[in-house]
């Protein structure tokens, strides 16, 4: 059983440890019977607790999911700001987040397939479309002049299906998959083939050195 937010909340009071067991349990549920098929009862049967414990924390399975999922999107972005202190230029700034992101979940193997299956919900989908740091970092180059499709709804929608697509690879064989996914989402964004490749080597010059 995975214990990722179990150990997190190691130290912490009742309540958050309850939560990272009803996490880590919903994650394992979800990833092996899919979303639509977990019932509540599965979660708390799995976690070892009653149904009157998760209504103490959440009020349904859809928020569950919605706070899981929210959970993980931080932990994923958490390494980001830290990693890019002394980096300006948009372009790179958005090659490294993808690798953050993608590598984490590569790492975190549920992760990526609960993702992948929460992805079609649709509170789900505006909650990662809207994602305010994404949209920080595209209003960022289109300040710079790398970036020139402005990340409306639908801009967004775009860019996070095409991020979907690459966490689906990740098993797969394409070893440059995270790279191929930052190009796509680059020229999604108004660059060049040549110049969203540019940015990319780029990038991996400043990963290496980290």
């Amino acid at each position: 059983m995975s214990r990722y937010f179990q150990d997190r909340a190691i130290g912490q009071n009742k309540k958050l440890r309850t939560r990272g067991l009803l996490f880590d349990s919903a994650l394992v549920m979800f990833c092996q019977d899919g979303i639509s098929n977990t019932r509540l009862e599965d979660i708390t049967r799995h976690a070892g607790m009653a149904n009157a414990t998760f209504y103490n924390h959440f009020k349904d399975k859809d928020e569950l999911i919605l706070e899981l999922a929210i959970a993980i999107v931080l932990d994923l972005i958490e390494p980001f700001d830290e990693a890019l202190v002394e980096v300006k230029d948009a372009p790179i700034r958005m090659v490294v987040l993808l690798h953050v992101i993608m590598n984490a979940v590569f790492k975190h193997k549920l992760w990526g397939v609960f993702l992948g299956h929460a992805f079609h919900l649709v509170p789900l989908r505006r909650h990662f479309s809207a994602s305010a740091l994404f949209t920080v970092e595209i209003n960022r180059g289109i300040e710079q002049g790398s970036f020139s499709n402005i990340p409306d709804r639908f801009q967004l929608d775009q860019v996070s299906s095409v991020l979907h697509s690459g966490m689906r690879q990740l098993d797969k064989d394409d070893v440059n998959i995270i790279d191929r996914t930052s190009e796509n989402i680059l020229r999604l964004l108004g660059m060049t083939p040549a110049d969203a490749r540019l940015a990319v080597v780029k990038a991996q010059g400043f990963l290496e050195l980290k």
